[in-house]
């Protein structure tokens, strides 16, 4: 069986249909799923992220991410900057993205559209690969370097109590076809993302975000990520996640100061893959340089 999960890792590493990387802890970057949500930090936001999934597999994913955005003083834009790394059995991908957002602002909410483009560096080391058929030129030399165009679109409504975000990233399809790399935009690839949330506030500082996102691509099934965030005291978080038929996450978030903060997630996948793997780990490092908005409070962001 192990060698089953191995194979399948294989296949997935091959340049694929348009990939968003995964993150647990796309509530505290919410950039990373929804180009409008640039700027919504009222801040110089930076997110450093590093994943490792299903740890003690051969060839499992790990990916890395940075994200950097701010609202431009005196204006209703903003504008960010996602950089990601994924790997997968022999297959890298690098992904150099910048968004734009334009915020419509109401007396207690505001409402963003947000874009996003750039390009994704992908190639497959088909070589470092044990075949037997040395005669598969496909598997015994390298892909080329594709240098891959692709875009995201996303709406982001928030207030300090609530928030709804729907958002497409990543358009396009990439796929590795003989030597050549192929672009190919169909609404069937798209994955489509809907979330919502609520914040309850207690008479002390305690606080309970839960959230929910709904995610959907054609002849797929529906997937539904159910969040739920406590906060205990201004320094100190926790939160459980349950993604359908995938993962069941536990998350910590420690403010070290009012502009630094620590989050760390543990994620146990809810599949025959659990036999094979210790779980997944993914920690992030967020910091907000803060100035002067027009903001008179700060915004419940989610995702």
């Amino acid at each position: 069986m192990k060698h089953i999960v191995i194979i399948f890792l294989f296949f997935c590493a091959r340049p694929f249909a348009q990939h968003t990387p995964l993150l647990d802890q796309y509530m505290f970057n919410g950039v990373a799923l929804n180009p409008a949500v640039t700027g919504s930090e009222e801040a110089l936001s930076m997110v450093a992220t590093l994943r490792t999934q299903w740890i003690g597999l051969p060839g499992a994913p790990t990916t890395q991410a940075f994200t950097i955005h701010a609202p431009l003083k005196k204006s209703n834009s903003a504008i960010g900057l996602q950089v990601f790394a994924d790997q997968i059995g022999v297959s890298r991908n690098t992904g150099i993205f910048g968004s734009y957002a334009y915020r419509i602002r109401f007396d207690e909410s505001t409402l963003s559209f947000g874009l996003s483009g750039g390009i994704n560096l992908q190639k497959t080391f088909y070589s470092r690969l044990d075949v037997v058929d040395l005669f598969d030129q496909q598997l015994v030399n390298d892909s080329p370097l594709g240098i891959l165009p692709d875009f995201s679109f996303g709406i982001h409504y928030y207030s300090t109590k609530y928030f709804v975000s729907f958002s497409a990233p990543l358009f396009l399809t990439h796929d590795y076809v003989g030597t050549d790399f192929k672009i190919i935009n169909e609404f069937k690839n798209y994955n489509l993302m809907l979330g919502g949330g609520y914040l309850f506030k207690s008479t002390n500082e305690f606080e309970v975000k839960p959230s929910i996102l709904a995610k959907y691509r054609y002849h797929n099934a529906l997937q539904f990520d159910f969040n739920l965030m406590m906060k205990f005291s201004q320094y100190f978080g926790a939160g459980l996640s349950y993604r359908t038929n995938d993962a069941l996450i536990a998350l910590i978030n420690i403010n070290a100061t009012k502009q630094f903060a620590i989050t760390y997630s543990f994620g146990i996948p809810l599949s025959p893959m659990l036999k094979y793997n210790s779980g997944s780990h993914e920690l992030s490092f967020k910091y907000n340089m803060l100035f002067k908005t027009s903001l008179s409070s700060p915004r419940f962001l989610g995702f």
